[in-house]
C-alpha cells in the first residue's frame, strides 16, 4: 500500500483515519490474554484493504497511563505529531505505508515513547496471520516492559 504524503497528512489533520479501540483489563494483562487485540486485527485488515488509514489503540490498566498503538503510517511518528511528519516529508512523494507499534507511558523511558516498525501494510495484507503473530509477540514484550517499569516505580 502506498499513499501520497500530502493525502496522508490531510487524512491526519482532518482526523479521517479509523481508530479501533481495545481496552484490556488487569486480568487480560495478568494472563497475557490478547483475544481482544487479535479480534481487532481483522477490523484493521478490512480497513487497510479498503485503503483507509487506520490504527488499533490499546488502553492498558496501569497506574501510570499507558497505551500501545498499531498505526498505519509513512514515517515512524505517531499521528498526533502530524506537524513533524509534515516537516520531515515531501508532500508530493508517494510513500510506502508501514505498520508501527507505538508504546507510550511516562515511565517507559526518557522520552515516554517507543516506536517499532512491524511490517509494511502490503506484507500484513499478504500474510495477516504471520504478521499478526509477530505483532502479538511484540505487544506481549511491551506489556512485560511496562509491568517491569511499574514495579520499578513502586
Amino acid at each position: 500500500m502506498e499513499i501520497q504524503t500530502k493525502q496522508f497528512i490531510t487524512t491526519l489533520q482532518e482526523e479521517k483515519y479509523q481508530t479501533i479501540t481495545v481496552k484490556l483489563t488487569k486480568t487480560d494483562i495478568k494472563n497475557m490474554a490478547l483475544k481482544k487485540v487479535v479480534a481487532a486485527y481483522s477490523q484493521l485488515e478490512k480497513a487497510l484493504q479498503a485503503g483507509k488509514i487506520s490504527q488499533i489503540k490499546i488502553d492498558l490498566p496501569f497506574e501510570v497511563p499507558a497505551t500501545i498503538e498499531l498505526q498505519a503510517g509513512i514515517i515512524n511518528l505517531p499521528y498526533e505529531l502530524v506537524d513533524k511528519i509534515k516537516l520531515l516529508t515531501n508532500a508530493e512523494d508517494q510513500a510506502v505505508v508501514n505498520l508501527y507499534l507505538i508504546t507510550t507511558a511516562d515511565n517507559l523511558n526518557a522520552s515516554g515513547m517507543r516506536i517499532d516498525e512491524m511490517s509494511s501494510v502490503a506484507e500484513f495484507l499478504a500474510q495477516p496471520q504471520v504478521v499478526s503473530k509477530k505483532i502479538e509477540d511484540e505487544i506481549k514484550q511491551k506489556i512485560t516492559e511496562l509491568k517491569a517499569a511499574a514495579k520499578d516505580q513502586a
